[in-house]
């Protein structure tokens, strides 16, 4: 049985979290409460990287 995921809560992220969790990282946690929307995301985790490539 797989588990439920939803997205992080970090608008610029791509990566999905448990439901249970609101963020993938520390960096999207940090960047959601200094509200710093860069349109990138930093939270290093391949998901993101790929988008920043294409």
């Amino acid at each position: 049985m797989s588990e439920e995921t939803k997205p992080c809560d970090h608008d610029a992220c791509n990566c999905r979290v448990p439901v249970e969790q609101e963020y993938c990282s520390e960096a999207c946690r940090l960047a959601v409460e200094s509200q710093v929307m860069s349109g990138q995301c930093e939270c290093g985790h391949a998901a993101c990287q790929q988008r920043v490539r294409s």
